[in-house]
């Protein structure tokens, strides 16, 4: 299968703030050998949300809780997954960032970056796992 052969970075962490700049770092050095430098940049703002999201929200940052993140460059598309062992959530009961009682909060904007920046945004295992597509700059 063709899908084995393509660029993969997978890593499982702990839940810390040391390991998301860890994981950023990689996935900064992975697409930089990839990917163009926007797209590159947007995979690697996209899984730094994602995981932060993961640590604080979905872990509690439980450190013995582990995310798992899956970064993969096929030919057409980028698609990342990023997966916490917490309770999960419903997407539909997050408020919209841009409705005006959420324009001053200090956080929120997580989940619309993804779904702006990504081409196809999907929530799984009861929103303990993200699942986002962005177009390979190749395709576009």
């Amino acid at each position: 299968m063709a899908h084995d052969a393509s660029p993969h970075l997978h890593r499982t962490l702990p839940s810390t703030y040391e390991a998301l700049e860890d994981i950023v770092n990689e996935t900064s050095a992975f697409v930089e050998e990839h990917l163009d430098e926007e797209t590159g940049y947007n995979v690697m703002l996209l899984v730094s949300e994602a995981v932060t999201n993961a640590i604080e929200h979905g872990n509690q940052m439980e450190a013995s809780k582990q995310v798992h993140v899956d970064v993969r460059v096929l030919t057409d598309r980028i698609e990342v997954s990023v997966e916490d062992e917490g309770v999960g959530f419903n997407r539909d009961q997050v408020d919209h960032p841009l409705d005006d009682e959420n324009l001053l909060e200090d956080s929120g904007r997580g989940l619309f970056l993804l779904e702006t920046l990504a081409r196809e945004v999907h929530y799984e295992e009861h929103g303990r796992r993200i699942r986002f597509v962005l177009d390979h700059p190749s395709q576009t």
